[in-house]
């Protein structure tokens, strides 16, 4: 089993460095696109036809790819102000109640984007001629990785409250 844990731990870390470096490439595209675009529309007055749709496709992308890093991480904006000052038991039951109505968010924009997608696969976008999925997909792709993160979180947090609860008793 520690072998097992052990291979998944290094696709999880790779997986991870490949949607940073994913990422990345994706934001250096976008920013030279709108450079190129800025440029030609107001130096040279020939806006390129895709200028609008490109960067906007990568943007939705690097944005959702920047989420599920966060979300990995557990560093998705939170206030913990109040839960920092619940004892124990009532804030892990708080805590797995937000990661609960957090699941069943993204899980419902999942499940409501398959539509949505669904309508898009004959269609294309005219400047591209790009399938208007790349500007939909990024919500159901970032969300379903999400929903794994947010349980990994969650079960995470239910450990560390029973191992602070065998270090007591």
């Amino acid at each position: 089993m520690s072998n097992y844990n052990s291979v998944l731990t290094k696709i999880d870390f790779y997986f991870e460095k490949v949607l940073y470096y994913l990422a990345g490439i994706l934001l250096l595209i976008m920013a030279s696109s709108i450079f190129y675009s800025v440029m030609m529309r107001y130096v040279f007055s020939k806006p390129p036809l895709w200028s609008d749709e490109a960067p906007r496709a990568f943007f939705l992308w690097v944005t959702y790819i920047g989420i599920i890093v966060a979300t990995k991480q557990g560093k998705n904006i939170r206030v913990t102000h109040f839960i920092d000052k619940v004892p124990p038991l009532p804030r892990v039951i708080l805590e797995t109640l937000m990661h609960i109505l957090v699941l069943i968010m993204l899980i419902s924009l999942v499940w409501f984007n398959f539509p949505v997608i669904e309508l898009q696969l004959g269609g294309k976008m005219l400047s591209t001629g790009w399938s208007f999925v790349w500007v939909y997909a990024p919500m159901s792709v970032g969300c379903a990785l999400m929903v794994i993160y947010q349980t990994r979180l969650m079960i995470k947090t239910i450990i560390t409250f029973q191992e602070s609860e065998i270090k007591k008793g």
